[in-house]
């Protein structure tokens, strides 16, 4: 078990749990019929942009520098961390779409387009979950990670 993980990477972790469960509730909200949380997911965002983003970012630099990573995974790392912006400035764009739907009174993006709300919903999700794995292999030391 490696116990050097640095407290803001354990923030960083349970965090993004709770980002997860913004996301999700605010866009099973929408797609339920209910109003748009914009002040929720704007919150949310605003968040995810000033601690993980900025977080992976400098994890993203020692990363690549690290000579104690497998190739493979810092190809899983780099593959995660492309991923995750991705999923970050994707977000950013549904949600703007949405904020504008629902300032005209539109029908949101989110219900108008339900093939494209659960594809971002699987890749946020896989997004996630590769890098709750980083964490746990980081945490329990997992070969290649130390």
């Amino acid at each position: 078990m490696n116990t050097q993980i640095p407290t803001f990477s354990i923030f960083s972790a349970i965090s993004e749990v709770f980002v997860t469960i913004s996301v999700l509730y605010s866009i099973v909200t929408v797609l339920r019929g209910k109003p748009f949380p914009r002040y929720l997911m704007g919150a949310t965002l605003l968040f995810e942009l000033c601690i993980n983003v900025v977080y992976m970012a400098g994890r993203a630099s020692a990363a690549d520098t690290s000579g104690n990573l497998s190739n493979a995974m810092k190809a899983f790392y780099a593959g995660h961390g492309i991923l995750s912006l991705l999923m970050f400035l994707g977000l950013m764009i549904v949600y703007l779409l949405a904020l504008a739907d629902d300032m005209k009174g539109r029908e949101s993006w989110f219900r108008r387009h339900r093939n494209g709300t659960f594809v971002f919903l699987f890749f946020w999700m896989v997004s996630v979950v590769s890098g709750e794995a980083i964490f746990l292999m980081n945490l329990l030391g997992a070969p290649g990670t130390a």
